[in-house]
């Protein structure tokens, strides 16, 4: 292809790190340090405690299991049964019950405070009851051991302790409000209804019924010895959290594979060398070395070393920049974590199958303190930083510096053909993981060209029978990076240090104030446009209504792209103009923000721009593992049909850059 005018820089291969302490730089930093369950979510701990008798006692044998915040005095939720010897049977006992060592014990209260609630905090206490009931009655804690050894002799039954089945009965109690719910947790929790016979309770305006139900816990025997649950009573800290991907909640399979996948409650507990994840009956997350990831059922004695293969290193990724004197302001709720396990793999959410996996590259999690939760994200530290950079950067004067520099178009010639040959060296995903360079400077894994992306955004266009102009803005809306090519020793050296404003990225409107919605708001505090009065209220600057085409919008390369568009006079229809400027204006188009400034007009284009947007996307998301098309199969695209549209709205020329 033969520029005019236009000297661009030699192709070669887009870097897509910055000078900035790059993402596997800190995570071989943090190596040796330990980041624990309170650097991963910072505040408070749950810890449990157990007691017998006591002068609060009301029953025989009675215990309780309080579970506590670290930070506050009270118990938030407690557990309270009782248990003994059956030492008569009764006159109903059975000749099977004659026959059997019996312990009979009851759930006396089980009760968690409401604003703790729908964490399964109480199947959580219920199952440390019904743990401690087994340790007991049922196991022989000298043999049953999670260390257990066939090769060694047994103790003879001489040595060994009496076991006992346990009859560990409830009563289900429920109002109106609540009807059927705690029934079927208890169900959830292997118990089952004894008795038809319900009793219904009136009193006055309050009316309730209880279920009785029972759950048996049988003694254990040489001949089935099981993994005993690991109680969470020897934890010194540990809490609910919620893991989630994309869609909601993550599934995992049980080890033994007899059941489908299955979305759990969680807890997170500190461990000697990390932090471990268990449901809250007390079953562990297991990374394999082969990449899978399951929970281990309590009768599956397969894996050697739980503890290790459970162990997850929590490494911090920080939004500090080395060249800045002072660290940047963190933001707990959005910083990147990524967690390690013992095997050097990442713990990852799949996207497509919904389920726990681990895998050689990062995958990155953000921890939220205020909602305990760690959420699997698309988001990668070199996102984070571009977004960092721009609200520090793009102001109000820096957004009229740049249109003074740029849309002069004093640059050079060039057709958008072959525009579109250069953006053949550019990476469609540069802020993914695997688009980032390694230490050698060279791809972890190839990413599909930004030409390949807008072609195939053409296409997709032409599949969905769209209008050729929509055809004709997809593929031409990101040539906007094109300005690195074309004044590589100012716009290039910049993208490749400090920050590239030629990249498509969410946009917003300077001059005003900032809405809550906007991208990486946790940065706003960066950006000085919001210590200025002027720019404080819903209008700012601009007159009420004045409409989007009167406003600044961030400085980026679509819309350097919709003011060259414009400069050159293309015949493109107004709607086509629209979408290449605002298609990343989500706070208009999808949070529905600056009603202050919009008008009419805008309304009429928001349809448009809203399903660009959405095409852009879907793109995208298909794009992800595509084969680059070659210059021969773009050539086709072009000579075959986008020629005839370029040269129909006048698109084919020599336009000013």
């Amino acid at each position: 292809m033969t520029s005019h005018n236009c000297v661009p820089s030699p192709a070669k291969k887009a870097k897509t790190t910055t000078s900035w302490r790059s993402w596997k730089g800190e995570l071989e930093a943090n190596n040796g340090k330990r980041f624990g369950l309170q650097d991963l979510l910072p505040g408070f701990t749950l810890r449990l405690e157990h007691r017998q008798g006591g002068t609060l006692a009301t029953h025989r044998g009675e215990e309780r299991i309080l579970l506590y915040r670290s930070d506050k005095k009270g118990a938030i939720a407690k557990i309270i049964y009782s248990s003994e010897i059956q030492e008569q049977p009764s006159l109903q006992s059975s000749v099977a019950e004659l026959q059997k060592n019996i312990a009979q014990a009851k759930i006396h209260v089980l009760d968690v405070k409401s604003q703790y609630r729908g964490r399964d905090l109480g199947g959580l206490l219920f199952s440390e009851a019904i743990t401690h009931l087994k340790s007991k009655y049922c196991n022989n804690d000298d043999n049953e051991d999670d260390d257990f050894n066939t090769n060694e002799p047994l103790k003879s039954d001489y040595e060994q302790k009496q076991l006992y089945d346990v009859n560990c009965s409830l009563e289900a109690e429920e109002d109106v409000t609540r009807h059927g719910k705690l029934i079927a947790f208890y169900l959830r929790l292997g118990c089952h209804v004894v008795s038809k016979r319900v009793q219904y309770i009136s009193d006055n305006d309050f009316a309730y019924r209880k279920v009785p139900m029972q759950v048996t816990l049988k003694a254990a025997t040489t001949a089935a010895r099981k993994r005993k649950r690991s109680s969470l009573m020897s934890k010194a800290s540990f809490l609910p959290v919620q893991l989630v991907g994309d869609a909601g909640k993550i599934t995992v399979t049980p080890s033994g594979g007899s059941e489908a996948g299955m979305k759990f409650d969680w807890l997170i507990n500190q461990a000697d060398d990390g932090v471990q994840f268990s449901t809250t009956h007390g079953n562990f997350l297991i990374a394999s070395p082969s990449g899978s990831v399951t929970i281990l059922d309590q009768v599956d004695d397969s894996y050697s070393d739980v503890d290790g293969w459970a162990t997850f290193v929590p490494l911090h990724i920080s939004d500090e920049i080395d060249h800045d004197d002072s660290p940047l302001q963190q933001s707990s709720s959005r910083s990147l974590w990524v967690l390690r396990s013992c095997h050097g793999t990442f713990l990852t959410a799949d996207s497509v199958s919904k389920c726990f996996s681990c895998t050689k590259l990062p995958s990155f999690w953000q921890a939220n303190g205020s909602n305990l939760s760690l959420a699997c994200t698309s988001d990668t530290p070199p996102r984070r930083h571009h977004y960092l950079q721009c609200w520090k950067l793009q102001t109000h004067e820096y957004v009229q510096s740049m249109r003074s520099r740029f849309l002069n178009f004093s640059l050079g010639k060039a057709t958008l053909f072959e525009a579109l040959g250069w953006i053949h060296t550019f990476p469609a995903y540069p802020f993914h993981a695997w688009s980032c360079e390694d230490n050698n400077g060279s791809s972890m894994v190839s990413s599909p060209s930004l030409r390949t992306l807008s072609f195939l955004m053409a296409e997709a266009a032409r599949e969905e029978g769209l209008p050729d102009w929509v055809q004709l803005v997809a593929l031409f809306h990101e040539l906007g990076e094109t300005v690195k090519k074309l004044d590589p020793n100012n716009t290039g050296k910049m993208a490749d240090s400090i920050y590239d404003w030629t990249i498509s990225t969410r946009s917003r409107v300077v001059g005003c104030a900032i809405p809550n919605c906007a991208t990486f708001s946790e940065f706003r505090h960066l950006n000085t446009d919001v210590l200025d009065a002027r720019y404080s209220t819903d209008t700012g600057v601009y007159e009420p209504n004045c409409g989007l085409d009167n406003v600044l919008l961030l400085w980026s390369g679509p819309e350097y792209m919709y003011h060259l568009l414009r400069h050159n006079q293309t015949a493109l229809p107004l709607e086509a103009l629209a979408m290449v400027r605002y298609y990343l204006l989500g706070d208009w188009h999808e949070h529905h923000e600056h009603t202050s400034i919009t008008n009419e007009y805008d309304e009429d284009m928001l349809p448009w721009v809203s399903d660009f947007d959405r095409l852009r996307r879907k793109t995208r998301l298909e794009c992800l593992d595509c084969v680059d098309l070659s210059d021969e199969q773009c050539e086709y695209l072009w000579d075959s049909h986008y020629s005839r549209m370029a040269a129909k709205y006048d698109c084919d020329r020599l336009f000013a850059w």
